[in-house]
């Protein structure tokens, strides 16, 4: 994942050369034609240009440095350069963005008029088509390389594009005698320039301040109550170094789990974040699930009794044994745990014809627990004018299952009370 979000830096730095390179070229042409025409709004238009450079230049120092491998004073890498670069490319656009006010609104104080030529809209339709084409190679280039630095900087080339069109506009609507449309055309292009300043301020100080978007956060809590073992999720944290996310989890799982079997989830859990949703780093903690109410001792022996009562009847035996399962029938013959299943005694099947369930009458049951997931029983149970002694194991791994059975014959009670 490291090598991979390090070529994706790489590849983002062309993006960012190809920003710098048209920028050069527009504002150079653009001031110095609106210089010969005498246009306030491509004049704005350049020095906005301008400041673009000044800002992709400062992006792509710190997609430079962002690139550095983490050491032993930034363990977590240097991934978060890229959000102060930002930052700083923001700083730049204010400054010229109210410098570029501060010259527009003169301009309107001192009422001075001059005569605007139409070359001016030929190079602001220029720049706008040329800036429509960095646009749309920045904007694939940053989904390819998950850049926010590089998407940033194509939401600022798509807003040139739109000035540029507006600069035009206004020079054109100069030049048939709206005069008055170029300086309020400078003005818009100044809201433009500090608006996508503001954007990108607030992105970076975000992104700087570890805040999280809170959607993202409730479509990895979906994601991780659908893998096998979690019980529930307790947190999810997230925060993001650069174009990368990393995500602090909390997970509810069953008590009963063993150390391998709770590590073996948390693998999945991470596997499933970085791979499905592009995570860079998960750290997954497991905490021991709530038990429900009937997971107390006594509740938990009548929860036995009542499958022990579906053994006798050799009802849904296979949900109630484990795959290892044995049992020691009365004539003292051993069976599996399909064997059981498909056990029925002669007399037992002479009293199924005319009843639906076996009688039966349990007495002294007695419940023993052994562990914290282990239940041994005895009782006594009246069949077909027998007494029989019967002892099991259960244990739960989520469910509760039986390991071991034996049924002995009580010789000595031959009535039923």
């Amino acid at each position: 994942m490291t090598s991979s979000s390090t070529q994706n830096l790489k590849l983002a730095e062309r993006g960012v050369w190809v920003s710098i390179f048209a920028y050069i070229i527009l504002s150079i042409g653009q001031i110095a034609f609106a210089t010969i025409v005498h246009s306030s709004a491509l004049q704005a238009n350049g020095f906005n240009n301008l400041t673009d450079i000044l800002g992709n230049i400062a992006i792509l120092i710190g997609l430079r440095i962002a690139r550095i491998p983490a050491d032993s004073d930034h363990v977590y890498g240097h991934w978060k350069i890229e959000s102060i670069a930002s930052l700083i490319s923001s700083f730049i656009m204010f400054f010229v963005g109210f410098e570029v006010l501060r010259e527009t609104v003169m301009s309107l104080l001192s009422n001075k008029t001059e005569t605007i030529e139409p070359l001016g809209a030929v190079v602001g339709l220029l720049s706008a088509f040329v800036m429509v084409g960095v646009y749309l190679y920045n904007r694939d280039l940053a989904k390819k390389t998950n850049s926010q630095a590089l998407s940033a900087a194509s939401k600022d080339n798509l807003s040139d594009a739109v000035t540029s069109i507006g600069t035009a506009i206004a020079i054109v609507a100069s030049c048939i005698g709206w005069s008055w449309l170029d300086p309020i055309m400078a003005l818009i292009i100044c809201f433009f320039i500090l608006k996508t300043a503001y954007e990108i301020f607030r992105d970076s100080v975000f992104s700087l301040s570890d805040g999280f978007d809170e959607n993202l956060i409730t479509q990895y809590k979906e994601a991780i109550c659908l893998v096998p073992k979690v019980k529930g999720v307790k947190m999810v944290r997230g925060r993001t170094y650069g174009s990368n996310v990393f995500l602090d989890v909390v997970v509810e799982m069953s008590p009963d789990l063993s150390v391998f079997e709770s590590h073996e989830a948390t693998e999945s859990i991470e596997k499933l974040l970085i791979e499905n949703f592009g995570v860079y780093d998960v750290d997954v903690h497991v905490e021991p699930a709530a038990l429900p109410e009937e997971e107390h001792f006594a509740s938990r022996a009548l929860e036995l009794l009542a499958k022990e009562e579906q053994f006798l009847n050799r009802e849904n035996l296979a949900a109630l044994t484990e795959r290892d399962f044995q049992e020691i029938l009365p004539d003292g013959r051993l069976v599996t745990a399909q064997e059981s299943e498909n056990l029925l005694t002669d007399s037992e099947k002479m009293l199924t014809k005319n009843t639906s369930a076996i009688p039966l009458a349990i007495k002294n049951y007695k419940s023993r627990q052994v562990s914290k997931k282990t239940f041994i029983l005895t009782y006594n149970y009246w069949q077909n004018e027998q007494n029989f002694i019967v002892t099991s194991i259960w244990r739960r791994n989520d469910v509760w299952r039986c390991l071991y059975r034996q049924t002995t014959p009580k010789a000595e009670d031959k009535t039923h009370d």
